[in-house]
């Protein structure tokens, strides 16, 4: 049995909301979720949804708590609390060349550029307008994503997974100025360098003083590693990269299981 005394000092709780809480764009979360979400603010402890959606969509998750949880949404680049709010965005030449060369992918390859709370997409690609849909996003149609200004994060979509090679593509001509990552099955997201759900999770902790042996953190994908690491039990749900898993401090069971759940009510458990 793991010694649970460890989690008496814990003061923040962040996860992962598509395949760690709930399965990948699905709303409806376990309602016993939202009892243990208000026992830990009870408790003062922060509870933090972390997702590359959109905070709309998050909120809509968390819906019964949603004023009780803070939100580290579009990939760390949109945080929201009660007592703060902050916003990354991309350089906007960085962001036009971006936009540019995924536009020359063609095939089927489609990508949604992201401001806070917006979700752009362009006006010839209605199924995938209508998969954002599915997430509970604000969406708008354009004619032209390339001209977009202040976007924070840009979501490239293929329907069979992001092959190997274009991730690696990306990865060499980016990542001197963009995190780039792979999130969820069929996506493969950029943000601004060093702005991801680690740095997020780190403003967290410093605006209130936390310290990484005083945070927990859940997720599945590579775009969680970042905030896995930036904490002392970053645990990785079973169904998780090998990446990811290879970061944990723990793996437990999968997301069809309720693992999450069943860890935060051990953690609660024990304090």
């Amino acid at each position: 049995m793991e010694d649970n005394k460890k989690f008496k000092n814990i003061k923040l709780i962040v996860t992962d909301v598509d395949d760690t809480v709930v399965p990948e764009s699905h709303m409806d979360l376990n309602p016993e979720y939202f009892d243990v979400i208000r026992k830990f603010r009870e408790k003062g402890i922060i509870f933090v949804g972390a997702s590359g959606r959109q905070k709309v969509s998050v909120k809509k998750v968390f819906a019964p708590v949603q004023d009780e949880v803070a939100y580290l949404a579009d990939n760390g680049t949109d945080i929201e609390t009660k007592d703060f709010s902050v916003s990354m965005k991309f350089e906007e030449e960085d962001y036009k060349k971006l936009a540019e060369e995924l536009e020359a992918l063609g095939g089927d390859f489609e990508y949604m550029p992201c401001k806070p709370d917006w979700g752009y997409v362009d006006e010839r690609a209605e199924d995938f307008y209508q998969l954002f849909e599915r997430y509970g996003f604000q969406m708008k149609k354009v004619k032209n994503l390339v001209n977009l200004k202040d976007i924070c994060k840009v979501s490239l979509y293929h329907p069979d997974g992001i092959p190997k090679d274009i991730e690696q593509k990306m990865k060499d001509e980016w990542s001197d100025r963009m995190d780039v990552c792979i999130a969820g099955k069929a996506y493969l997201d950029f943000t601004k360098k060093g702005c991801n759900k680690g740095n997020g999770v780190k403003i967290l902790q410093q605006y209130y003083g936390i310290t990484p042996e005083e945070t927990v953190t859940f997720g599945n994908a590579d775009n969680d590693i970042s905030m896995i690491l930036q904490s002392k039990y970053g645990y990785a749900v079973g169904n998780a990269s090998e990446n990811l898993k290879k970061a944990a401090y723990e793996i437990i069971g999968e997301v069809k299981d309720d693992a999450v759940l069943k860890k935060m009510k051990e953690i609660l458990e024990s304090m």
